[in-house]
Order: C-alpha cells, then sequence, then structure tokens
C-alpha cells in the first residue's frame, strides 16, 4: 500500500502525520518505508540525522535507472534503530531538481516505475509531499494506492481542496486509489472555528477518517526534540489520536 499524505497548503501537519503514522504502521508489525519528498526535509530530520547529499530521493529524478534500495537508511528515534522503519531521506537541493525534469517525458510516473522494484519489500511505503502541486508532488500523487488529506480547523485551511481534487482526478485517470481527508489540530475550545470547518467539510463527509487528531503541545515538543510521539509521550492524547488512526489506515488498506 502506497499513501500520498498530501495538502499544497503549508502548514496543516503533513509531516507530523507522515512521522507519527509512519512510525505506528512500523509498531503495528508492517514493514514500513517514509520517503521524504519535501525539500525541507523535515521528516528526514526526525529519523535521519546523517544525510549524504547524493543519497537522497532526489537521485531518483536526477537519474532514473537509480535503484531505489540503495538510497534506503534505517530510520532512528532517539538514536536507535526503529524496528520495521526505514526512510529514503530528502534534502533543499531535491527543489533544484525538480525544476530539471519539468520537461522531461512521462514525468509523473518517474517514482512510481522506481518503487515497482521495492513492491515486495515494504509492507507500506508513505510519501510525505511538499506543499505545492509541482512535479514531486505530481508523482507521488500518480503512484499513490491511497492519498491522505490532512487538514486543520482553521478558517482558510480548506481554500484550493477542489482545485487539489481536480489535479488528483487529471493526474489519476481512471486508475483505482482512495481519497482521505484527515481532520488535524482539532481544539475543542475554538466552538465557533470547528463549527465553521465542519459546516464546510459537509460536502465531503464521505471522505473523512473517523479519527480525528487533537492539538496538543507534546506533538509540538515531539517535533522539536527530533522524535515521534509514540517516544516522546506514549501514554498522551498524541500518542492515542496516532494509533487510531494507525488502526483506521490498517483497517482501509
Amino acid at each position: 500500500m502506497k499513501i500520498t499524505v498530501l495538502n499544497q497548503k503549508g502548514g496543516v501537519g503533513k509531516t507530523t502525520v507522515s512521522v507519527n503514522l509512519a512510525y505506528g504502521l512500523a509498531r503495528a508489525g508492517k514493514r514500513t518505508l517514509l520517503i521524504d519528498l519535501d525539500p525541507q526535509a523535515h521528516s528526514t530530520a526526525i529519523y535521519c540525522p546523517q544525510v549524504d547529499k547524493d543519497a537522497t530521493i532526489g537521485a531518483v529524478f536526477e537519474d532514473r535507472k537509480t535503484d531505489l534500495s540503495a538510497l534506503v537508511r534505517p530510520a532512528e528515534a532517539k538514536g536507535e534503530a526503529t524496528t520495521n522503519l526505514s526512510i529514503i531521506p530528502s534534502n533543499i537541493h531535491l527543489a533544484v531538481t525538480a525544476e530539471r525534469v519539468i520537461s522531461h517525458h512521462f514525468r509523473e510516473q518517474i517514482l512510481d516505475r522506481a518503487l515497482k522494484r521495492l513492491k515486495d519489500t515494504y509492507d507500506v511505503i508513505l510519501l510525505d509531499c511538499p506543499p505545492n502541486l509541482g512535479v514531486i508532488t505530481a508523482n507521488a500523487i500518480y503512484t499513490a494506492d491511497t492519498i491522505l488529506i490532512p487538514t486543520t480547523y482553521g478558517k482558510y485551511s480548506l481554500d484550493g481542496i477542489a482545485d487539489l481534487f481536480a489535479s488528483i482526478e487529471v493526474l489519476r485517470g481512471e486508475r483505482p486509489g482512495g481519497r482521505f481527508i484527515l481532520r488535524n489540530a482539532f481544539d475543542s475550545r475554538n466552538r465557533q472555528t470547528n463549527d465553521y470547518v465542519n459546516r464546510e467539510l459537509e460536502g465531503v463527509k464521505d471522505l473523512l477518517l473517523q479519527t480525528v487528531i487533537r492539538k496538543t503541545e507534546a506533538i509540538n515538543q515531539a517535533q522539536i526534540t527530533g522524535e515521534p510521539i509514540f517516544t516522546f509521550d506514549p501514554s498522551g492524547h498524541g500518542a492515542q489520536d496516532f494509533e487510531a488512526l494507525t488502526q483506521e489506515v490498517l483497517r482501509h488498506g
């Protein structure tokens, strides 16, 4: 199962979701690969602090003959390798690489072809996308079995969702695959804003996951310290919510 975590808006928690869902799936016994497709490399910073600048996901877009398995690194949490979890890192140079492939034929299929060589190695592959709909994101949409769209409880958080759906339709055509919306950073105190967002989501209620990720300071602190919420605060609300998300994803899978 290839899961693309996607939203062209920044600040909706794509990396938070990717990092913690990947850990949750690995903890559930699934052989999990997290691919960081964002030049900001925030997922990489959590799980792969030491990165060879020439051994990142950008190599696949530079040379289509690149063997993805050579780019895989064990994911580290708190300085120790995490069972069942690996990562292909990213770095800032990916943005330049993306510009170079814009004019290539079948540019949106580069990643899909490379991933076919890994199909028997992992149970789940998560793709953490940049906050745009450029050529790298197009590759992630094209190859996905499932597209997971995090959104937050903010007035402008749903802007662009219609455009995002349109882009998904164009890139995927008749290819099968599910789309799901994950409500993130929910704060029960913000009743008026929550009511507004829930009304706006009414039109896509069939796509909503049951799990809602609550806004907690522990999730922010886990990011600052560079670890998943499961190791930072294993008994807190954040870990509980991401465990619920993990189980819901497994049920859909």
